[in-house]
């Protein structure tokens, strides 16, 4: 039973199409999907190891992200909300967390921009920006990106989050603070009989659905693909449940941890706030990642183990084929995200595929719009030239070690087998076959191969 409700969860669960089985079989599905990625994320050791750097790079940039940030809502008028949302984050400390925020916020008042000097105030967006750039790696790692953004990109995207971003989260905390003394609220409040379960519903519901916005709004823009909106809601609800349930418990923790006071004693308020920022951090990676597993489910199969040379034959050649189409069709340039969705196929090795096509001269990569297009015509590219560039990648220029006469013999009537039986196919002909047809030369091509 133990073997077979691992084997379930390992493989079963991420390969079932929970289209036709109706939506309460489905919903159930999916959320199973999301609890066992959200546990495999809390223990995987690698998301631990990059919520511990950015905890470091948080601890250097918290004042200076602060800082720009209030003097942006300076221009607003609003610079005195800075410590209700700082405090806000810090909740989950208690007594401590509002000691911390107070010192926070009076380092930032203390930080005068205008007498940092042109150096200094470079070297102040640099520490912001780095601490951004720290986020979007961590994201990319997630979604297996191998091409981070260019460096005017980075430039235009993050300065845009650095100066819109503060403007969003305390024009929300605004609006939720007025909700209660806007005239048309007050109206319906006093004209029904729901006062008390509207004013429960935006002291927590509020906050939890804009705790989901924020989340939702950081795993859709920053990572460098395309991330459905599905999927980046998947991620931002799990991120917000997460921190809740977090926040509830180790508010709990630090009531109960008496002990670490009387052996750290001043420290020991430092020491669990490094604690809490951890795991808020280890909460965000996950939620990238349960976005990752839900729009690519298959990923979680393929991810935990190294994907064979027979699928990677597949997806290389179904990826060629889809390319080919398009070309065919006139139409622009395939995104590897678009091309995973049709073939079923984990990006990670779809992508990998793709820059070993590229070393190979199969492939070429376009800026705008961002995707690959064919390096040459296609029926100038055999499946040979495929299966070598799956097999033999331009990248590896290590030499094959030395084998005995028999088996170098045996392998060379194979690759003359292979040679002589697929010599004469291309990727149109593959292209412009039926879909049946297709997938029944795919399904040769790997069975000769």
């Amino acid at each position: 039973m133990l073997a077979d409700i691992r084997r379930y969860l390992d493989r079963d669960l991420w390969k079932i199409d929970a289209t036709p089985r109706g939506r309460l079989p489905s919903l159930g599905i999916a959320v199973t999907r999301v609890v066992v990625a959200a546990v495999r994320a809390l223990a995987d050791s690698q998301l631990n190891l990059e919520a511990t750097a950015l905890v470091y790079r948080t601890l250097l940039s918290i004042v200076p992200l602060l800082a720009v940030g209030f003097s942006v809502l300076k221009a607003f008028g609003a610079e005195y909300r800075i410590d209700a949302v700082v405090a806000r984050i810090l909740q989950p400390l208690g007594p401590s967390g509002a000691q911390i925020a107070a010192q926070v916020v009076s380092f930032v008042d203390n930080l005068r921009v205008s007498v940092l000097g042109a150096v200094g105030f470079v070297l102040l967006f640099y520490t912001v920006l780095s601490v951004i750039e720290r986020i979007e790696s961590a994201f990319n790692r997630i979604w297996h990106v191998r091409r981070p953004r260019s460096l005017a990109r980075k430039f235009s995207d993050y300065l845009s989050i650095v100066l819109v971003g503060p403007v969003l989260v305390f024009g929300a905390f605004a609006i939720m603070a007025a909700a209660q003394n806007y005239w048309l609220v007050q109206r319906v409040l006093a004209a029904t009989h729901l006062t008390g379960a509207a004013v429960f519903v935006a002291r927590h519901g509020a906050p939890f659905v804009l705790l989901v916005a924020a989340f939702t709004l950081l795993y859709r823009l920053l990572p460098h693909t395309r991330v459905t909106l599905r999927a980046a809601l998947v991620g931002g609800t799990t991120a917000a449940l997460m921190w809740h349930v977090a926040g509830y418990g180790f508010a709990l923790f630090v009531a109960g941890s008496t002990s670490y006071a009387a052996i750290y004693s001043g420290a020991a308020v430092f020491l669990i706030s490094l604690i809490w920022l951890q795991l808020a951090w280890l909460i965000v990676l996950t939620g990238a990642q349960v976005a990752y597993v839900h729009q690519h489910p298959i990923a979680s199969v393929i991810v935990r183990g190294r994907p064979s040379m027979l699928l990677r034959e597949r997806i290389g050649l179904g990826a060629l084929v889809e390319v080919t189409r398009r070309y065919l069709r006139g139409e622009g340039p395939s995104q590897p995200t678009e091309l995973a969705r049709t073939l079923d196929a984990p990006l990670a090795t779809l992508e990998d595929l793709i820059e070993d096509f590229v070393l190979s001269g199969l492939l070429v990569h376009t800026t705008e719009p961002d995707g690959v297009l064919l390096a040459r015509a296609p029926d100038q590219v055999s499946v040979i030239d495929a299966l070598d560039a799956i097999r033999e990648p331009a990248a590896d220029d290590t030499d094959p070690p030395e084998v005995p006469a028999p088996v170098a013999d045996a392998l060379h009537r194979r690759d003359e087998s292979v040679r002589s039986a697929l010599g004469t196919v291309t990727l149109r002909s593959l292209a412009t076959a039926s879909d049946a047809a297709a997938d029944e030369a795919l399904r040769t091509v790997s069975r000769i191969a």
